[in-house]
């Protein structure tokens, strides 16, 4: 009888455990590398100057009430290409994206952090970040479009780190 309860009482504190949603992801920091010197068009660096620290904010705010300096460290290399691929001739809104390597951790000392996660923004998924009262036709080159991209990348930089194992 007492082994019967306590099988039973395991199996309810097993049950428990496993039932107890996870802790929510808690980063200290955001710090984001975009190498301007790789790009070789003067208005895509105009463009992008700020983006650095642009993002660095947008993905800080996607963690607001879960940044902690015990928290981890979160690290983005922005692929330098897909900033210029919005002012290559005949580039169209379709073809604009802003994409990157995302880490949970430091970069180590080779230059490659691990685990990685490869996120990318494009105009579609920047579309539920833009303004509802104008225009949804913006060019891939504006300040609305912008703003938008920024707010995608980080959102999918919170959704990629929240959902990683």
């Amino acid at each position: 009888m007492k082994l019967q309860l306590l099988s039973i009482g395991a199996a309810l504190a097993l049950g428990a455990c496993a039932s107890s949603s996870p802790e929510p992801l808690t980063i200290s920091s955001v710090k984001v590398d975009t190498d301007l010197t790789s790009i070789q068009s003067r208005q895509a660096v105009d463009y992008w100057k700020s983006l650095s620290s642009d993002l660095e904010t947008a993905i800080a705010a996607e963690f607001a009430g879960h940044i902690d300096p015990s928290g981890r460290p979160v690290t983005v290399d922005i692929d330098e290409l897909s900033l210029s691929e919005s002012y290559a001739a005949g580039a169209s809104i379709d073809s604009a994206r802003l994409s990157g390597v995302v880490a949970l951790g430091d970069i180590e000392p080779d230059g490659v952090p691990d685990p990685t996660y490869t996120v990318t923004a494009t105009a579609q998924d920047a579309v539920p970040f833009m303004s509802a009262d104008g225009d949804r036709q913006v060019s891939a080159t504006s300040a609305a479009y912008y703003d938008a991209i920024v707010k995608a990348f980080a959102r999918g930089t919170a959704e990629t780190l929240r959902s990683a194992p």
